[in-house]
């Protein structure tokens, strides 16, 4: 019976599991299906809720209206609205702007820096290795202490008297012409950038340390007394000096013959001093090191360094420990009777200078540098002085350094790295506390001027009008093997891009007005759509702007029908140009041309201007030309600061199978100097402006010029120490593109599929009533002379109401978002005045 209750009691355990992890799988099936039944619905309310806490805020207009430039939404006006009531939208649409964040980036090196304000960049006018440009030395011959801290004065204390000294650093001082200069080109690995170039061989700079007046010293002899043939300078031992922000221990002074001298400097991390026997600890960076002075005697001592021990060292003397740190003796004092004292001076991460020159007497460099026993390539010690046998004096001490090989430094770089990486010693760059960093070229807006083509046979040209609008030019036609038009066909829409010359119907010309040297030109091409006779009713004249693609209509000037008579003004970009008729005006389409006689040359919107030549005297269904070469310049001498964008000149004709071609292409009168690998050929003008040029295998050739809309400059900076970099996004307000965005509020359907921006309250706007809650009072919440502008969220849109007591009130507030915009906060403000200017703007809680 007992074991019959047991295997009862253990089936009813199972039969529980069973039915509780039966439960469990339940309860996970059910929560699946409702999630997924639920998913899309808490996405909704999510994204909902993401909008709302974004976006739901004044202070955000009109951001949460436009997707990539355009307004994504309706702007809504009542249908019984009054005219008042449409100007408020039209405020508010024609104001719309965003700021184009990516317009400029603004790169700033701060610290111990000095900024080559103005540097330009090279023309790719010659072969990489002969490009000229503007060098540091063109910009400053030197720098000082005005501009770097590390270069400040100094005073120079000798054991009889103190000598004050200043500092320079010269740039370039062979003035070769292609050192030192910003261009494109390429570095040792084929890699083709804008680099702050360095030459081999040539000089990276001078530094200079003038004394005033010379520091003097006695002549001594080991006995130390003074002596015409000593070869100990006592007085400039065991003194310090700052050059160039590190300071240095001269450990000795030596001069082996009349008029040379040689000078061991000692410098490092960290000094420390020591008594014999005595131990302290160190920290250098990140590592400690524990130094004790075992052994002192009147010439040399011994360290013990984290249990190392050193050789015997004698001032001026430096010991390699195993982790690669130096330490060095700068002074020894050893008194030798009882009770004297035994002690010593030192640097850990020690650097020992030796700088000597053979003849004081010249200018020329006789040796280089060592440093910590190595002679650094291309640093070469110049001392001048005196040396009368009696008295040994420093008038100036400088190191001429000399690159080693071709310094590519790119941006974000700086030279010490390229020297490095290069395989020459670091070094070169004295003290190691100064550089040289490029950080590429500044930021501006740009936009290409092209040479391309649209078919085998034609070339277009591409530019921008002036008003901003991009153009698409029909320019040449291949006629023949040895013939091009200007136009879009060999006699039919031809291009006139000369005045008093006889457009017909379909024709393209160029208006361009005022002066390209001062930056006041602007140029506009259109396209002759047609005429009416003078005997039609009200006749008019029409033409395309290929800019804007709108159409421009005119009346008739019916004065006067006899050719040459007076057509109409056409007036763009504040100018005036005068069409008179090449044909009598009774008949429909007649042919017309504009007053005057000369060339016109495009001037782009960004200022550079394109010329061409042999431009034909009349029409192209005249004939064509061989040839013609399109120059692009920079004429306003005001878009850059003393380096002229070189000339751009392309040659174009036809091939023996009827196909344009440029068959010559130079720039500053060199034949095709860019670099590339291909077809396809890269350069830069001073403007900072990138040239590509490309000759594809059985097409036309193609030409790009990225022109900028101001000048890139070269961004390089000397500095010293530790410095830091920052770099800040700046924009242009731009306007927002409002395409077939208004409505009338019968039109809208549903106010929650779409954003809208609602004009007028709900007594006028039917879409204004349903956000209010279609109120019985339609004015209720509304108060004479005042004004609401307030956000609603529509499902996951955002509707925004501008609205008045009355439409006066409704003007009031689309001009405060016109003009003040960027005061509003909040879900809601209310506006109060009399004008825009004077209006309070409250938020409302």
């Amino acid at each position: 019976m007992k074991r019959k209750e047991k295997k009862l009691k253990v089936n009813l355990r199972k039969k529980k599991l069973i039915i509780l992890v039966c439960l469990i799988m339940g309860i996970f099936l059910v929560g699946m299906i409702v999630f997924g039944v639920m998913k899309p619905f808490l996405t909704s309310i999510l994204g909902a809720a993401a909008i709302e806490s974004k976006t739901m805020d004044l202070g955000n207009y009109p951001d949460m209206f436009v997707s990539n430039g355009t307004f994504n939404g309706y702007i809504v006006v009542g249908e019984a609205a009054r005219a008042v009531d449409s100007l408020a939208m039209t405020d508010i649409a024609s104001s719309m702007k965003i700021m184009d964040v990516v317009t400029t980036t603004n790169v700033s090196v701060s610290g111990d820096a000095w900024k080559a304000q103005g540097l330009e960049m090279a023309n790719s006018d010659a072969s990489a290795g002969s490009i000229q440009g503007e060098s540091l030395y063109d910009l400053t011959r030197y720098i000082g202490k005005s501009e770097l801290g590390a270069l400040a004065d100094g005073t120079y204390k000798t054991g009889e008297r103190s000598y004050t000294y200043t500092q320079y650093l010269y740039f370039d001082v062979d003035n070769t012409g292609t050192n030192e200069v910003v261009k494109y080109a390429e570095d040792e690995d084929s890699i083709a950038d804008v680099f702050f170039f360095v030459g081999s061989g040539d000089n990276i700079g001078q530094y200079k340390l003038e004394f005033s007046p010379s520091a003097k010293s006695n002549i001594y002899n080991a006995a130390g007394s003074e002596s015409s043939s000593g070869t100990i300078l006592k007085s400039f031992e065991d003194t310090k000096i700052n050059m160039l922000g590190e300071e240095f221990t001269v450990v000795l002074a030596r001069r082996s013959q009349a008029n040379r001298v040689k000078l061991t400097l000692m410098g490092g991390a960290v000094s420390g001093s020591l008594l014999e026997r005595e131990t302290q600890s160190y920290q250098l960076n990140d590592d400690s090191y524990e130094v004790s002075l075992n052994y002192v005697d009147d010439t040399s001592v011994k360290f013990t360094v984290n249990g190392e021990l050193t050789n015997k060292l004698q001032a001026g003397e430096i010991y390699k420990l195993t982790d690669g740190k130096e330490i060095g003796v700068s002074e020894i004092l050893y008194q030798s009777y009882a009770g004297g004292i035994h002690s010593a001076d030192f640097f850990v991460g020690a650097n020992k200078l030796v700088l000597e020159d053979s003849d004081i007497t010249d200018s020329e460099s006789d040796n280089e540098m060592e440093f910590n026993g190595e002679t650094i390539d291309g640093a070469e010690v110049i001392i001048s002085g005196t040396d009368d046998n009696t008295n040994f004096a420093l008038s100036t001490i400088a190191i001429n350094m000399v690159a080693q090989n071709d310094y590519y430094v790119g941006a974000n770089d700086k030279l010490s790295k390229v020297i490095e990486s290069s395989g020459d010693e670091p070094e070169l760059l004295f003290t190691n506390n100064w550089d040289i960093e490029f950080m590429g070229l500044s930021e501006a807006d740009s936009h290409e001027i092209k040479l391309d083509s649209n078919s085998d046979r034609r070339y277009k040209f591409i530019f921008y009008d002036g008003k901003g609008n991009k153009v698409d030019l029909p320019l040449f036609y291949a006629v023949d093997d040895n013939t091009i038009s200007f136009g879009e066909e060999a006699t039919e829409n031809c291009l006139h891009l000369k005045e008093g010359v006889s457009i017909h119907q379909g024709d393209f010309f160029v208006l361009t007005g005022g002066d390209a040297s001062s930056g006041s030109a602007a140029s506009f091409a259109l396209q002759y759509k047609g005429a009416d006779r003078s005997t039609a009713t009200n006749p008019k004249i029409k033409f395309k702007n290929l800019g804007s693609g709108n159409t421009m209509e005119y009346s008739v000037d019916i004065s006067s029908t006899a050719v040459g008579s007076a057509v109409c003004d056409i007036k763009l970009g504040g100018y005036t140009f005068s069409v008179v008729n090449d044909q009598e005006k009774t008949g429909n389409d007649f042919h017309i041309s504009i007053s005057g006689s000369d060339d016109v040359d495009i001037v782009d919107y960004y200022g550079a201007q394109i010329s061409f030549s042999n431009i034909p005297a009349s029409n192209c269904r005249d004939g064509g030309v061989a040839s013609s070469t399109v120059t692009i310049t920079t004429p306003d001498s005001g878009d850059y600061d003393s380096q002229a964008p070189a000339e751009i000149v392309l040659t174009v004709g036809a091939t023996a199978t009827n196909e344009v071609t440029v068959s010559s292409f130079t720039i500053g009168g060199t034949s095709n100097p860019l670099l590339g690998e291909g077809n396809t050929g890269y350069g830069h003008t001073s403007m900072g402006g990138m040239i590509s040029y490309e000759t594809p295998s059985g097409s036309p050739d193609s030409f790009i010029y990225d022109y900028p809309k101001e000048q890139r400059l070269p961004l390089l900076y000397v500095t010293s120490g530790a410095t830091t970099t920052s770099s800040a996004v700046s924009g242009d307000l731009t306007a927002v593109a409002i395409v077939d965005a208004t409505r009338l509020d019968k039109e809208v359907v549903d106010v929650t599929t779409q954003n809208l921006i609602v004009i007028g309250g709900a007594c006028v706007n039917t879409v204004a009533a349903e956000l209010l809650g279609n109120p019985i009072n339609c004015s209720e919440g509304f108060t004479p002379g005042k004004a609401r502008i307030k956000l609603f969220k529509n499902d996951n849109n955002i509707a925004m109401l501008v609205a008045g007591y009355g439409s006066i009130e409704t003007r009031l507030a689309g001009q405060v978002i016109t003009h003040r915009w960027a005061e509003l906060s909040g879900n809601e403000v209310e506006i109060e005045g009399t004008s825009y200017s004077d209006a309070v703007i409250t938020v409302i809680e």
